[in-house]
């Protein structure tokens, strides 16, 4: 099976208020992933660099795509604490994407990626409304270009294979569930290069059939230990 991935975004609104979405999140959600699947082996949260909305994402490796289906993951969704189940209710948007893995510049030795050690400090996702041969050209041309650019790290493309969204601020419709099939996720040491127009515009420049997508800019939150990074 393929490498997995997951990436959500969130953003609490105005029932949910920030320290109670940041406590549920940290000392409850992540850590029943993180401490206590193996197949969980990284995970991150970044907040939003450019002030659009949602404001929040998740991002964790995986190692297999079957995870997703897997009891030890399915249970946890399954079976939400009475807290969970009631925060999540009032959430304004709650934006979950499993994916599997398409292509990947391979590992850094600038950043140790998602996991808790050296974590990527500033990240740039954005979709690919391409075919998957067009995605993997793409993503090859992008590559060529950022490898000479200071303080990137990696880069990433995947393939969305399920999603949903939720949310009190979410209408109701099939149309609002559409979401990119391919998209990338571009790592660098710092929330400044990120953050940086000219990072953008390099990225942007990048000659396609179809325009990017959804362009988002990530500062790190906080990257968490993990029972598979043994430093729990």
């Amino acid at each position: 099976m393929p490498v997995g991935f997951l990436i959500v975004y969130s953003e609490p609104g105005e029932l949910v208020t920030l320290e109670e979405f940041q406590d549920w999140y940290n000392n409850e959600h992540v850590p029943l992933r993180m401490k206590h699947l193996q197949s969980f082996l990284a995970g991150a949260r970044y907040f939003s660099l450019d002030s659009q909305i949602p404001s929040w994402v998740a991002l964790y490796d995986v190692d297999d795509t079957a995870t997703f289906s897997h009891n030890s993951y399915v249970r946890l969704r399954a079976n939400r604490s009475p807290r969970e189940a009631n925060l999540v209710k009032r959430l304004s948007i709650l934006d979950r994407q499993t994916c599997e893995l398409v292509m990947d510049s391979g590992a850094s030795i600038l950043t140790t990626s998602l996991a808790s050690k050296n974590p990527s400090r500033g990240i740039i996702t954005h979709g690919l409304g391409m075919h998957e041969e067009e995605s993997r050209e793409w993503l090859g041309k992008a590559v060529e270009l950022l490898k000479n650019s200071q303080g990137w790290a990696r880069t990433r493309l995947f393939k969305c294979i399920d999603n949903l969204k939720t949310g009190v601020s979410v209408p109701s419709g099939p149309e609002v569930q559409i979401v990119p099939v391919f998209f990338v996720v571009h790592e660098f040491t710092t929330s400044e290069i990120a953050s940086d127009p000219t990072t953008a515009t390099n990225i942007l420049s990048i000659s396609t059939i179809t325009p990017l997508s959804e362009l988002r800019k990530w500062g790190l939150y906080r990257a968490y230990p993990g029972i598979a990074q043994g430093n729990l």
